[in-house]
């Protein structure tokens, strides 16, 4: 859940929060009416009220980010489901952030402007796949300038909560990456294992082309695994070099290349040509189909990132639900909402 309410993520639509002391309207005074007034306290939280217009901004404002930029459709006879999903979101919004920010309070957590500038960095690089710029997050929002700035700095004080009492806690070893590689490794040679059967099936009677089309994860796996003519330097090496030194028609052992595992078949070769007078020299070349299987390349420092990221998500949860037993949450509107 936390990770829709965190800076980068605010491109999710967050919203302002009112504090006032003003009491829950009776449930009996809803009653019959098309929406609460704007003033209903919807949920409450260690003492802090949403109101209704303040969880409506947000959820409007989800929604409209996800019909503008994941190119959700809504049907008009599902509107109204729709409209009351993303008010659930928005009051476990409200939940998540209101905690987090009381207990940023407690710890006296401040931003410096290192902290703002390094935001602003990770949120422009989060906004290149709308071609937006981070003015353009400020001023386009949907909460307006004022409101979208307070809280993005409202997010950095989060991420800033999250990084001392659960980044910096996270231990990562060589036996966790490790362990990783292992599981990698095991899952390629089924790979490779898989692919070996494959060729064992060819080499028994089955048709290339047509067991191309059937399982390679190439894209030539349409023309049943055809490649074209080949030049020397257009090929990984390992799937080159046996590419021009096997024999015509046969199929080849299983050649691993940073492509993956292949077939290869060469169906023709034609020797190089040197220049005249008129022509350039043509390089030697080979007609080439194969049948690529793609393995699970071995990164020592994405896996390293892939395991932070689970183990961060893993203790952020964990972090959140301390402070969640020890706060008070209500909820008026929806009173089966669980947190």
């Amino acid at each position: 859940m936390h990770k829709a309410f965190l800076i980068p993520a605010a491109l999710a639509v967050t919203a302002a929060f009112v504090g006032c002391g003003r009491k829950p309207a009776d449930k009996a005074e809803q009653t019959g009416k098309a929406s609460p007034s704007p003033e209903y306290i919807v949920a409450m939280v260690n003492g802090t009220p949403l109101i209704w217009a303040d969880m409506e901004k947000r959820a409007m404002g989800y929604m409209k980010d996800d019909i503008e930029t994941n190119h959700l459709i809504i049907p008009s006879n599902r509107l109204e489901e729709a409209k009351e999903h993303f008010r659930r979101k928005s009051v476990n919004a409200f939940v998540f952030k209101t905690i987090m920010m009381d207990e940023a309070s407690k710890q006296k957590i401040r931003l410096s402007d290192a902290d703002r500038q390094e935001g602003l960095r990770s949120l422009a690089v989060s906004l290149k796949s709308r071609n937006w710029t981070t003015n353009d997050f400020f001023s386009k929002g949907p909460l307006g300038e004022a409101m979208m700035r307070r809280e993005f700095e409202d997010g950095l004080v989060i991420d800033k909560l999250l990084k001392l009492n659960v980044r910096n806690q996270l231990k990562i070893g060589d036996s966790d990456i490790n362990a990783t590689i292992a599981v990698i490794d095991a899952t390629n040679d089924l790979k490779r294992a898989h692919l070996e059967n494959i060729r064992k099936q060819i080499l028994d009677g089955a048709d290339f082309a047509d067991t191309a089309r059937n399982v390679s994860e190439c894209p030539s796996a349409k023309n049943g695994g055809d490649l074209g003519e080949l030049v020397r330097g257009k090929m990984p090496k390992p799937f080159e070099d046996a590419a021009f030194s096997q024999d015509i028609g046969a199929v080849g052992p299983v050649v691993a290349s940073r492509l993956g595992f292949h077939i290869i078949k060469v169906t023709s070769r034609n020797p190089a040509k040197p220049a005249t007078d008129s022509t350039p020299a043509i390089p030697e070349s080979v007609r080439a189909s194969h049948i690529l299987i793609k393995f699970i390349p071995i990164d020592r420092k994405k896996i390293t990132d892939s395991i932070v990221r689970t183990k961060f998500n893993a203790g952020v949860d964990a972090y959140f639900k301390d402070l969640k037993a020890k706060s008070k949450i209500e909820c008026f509107l929806y009173p089966d909402m669980r947190f």
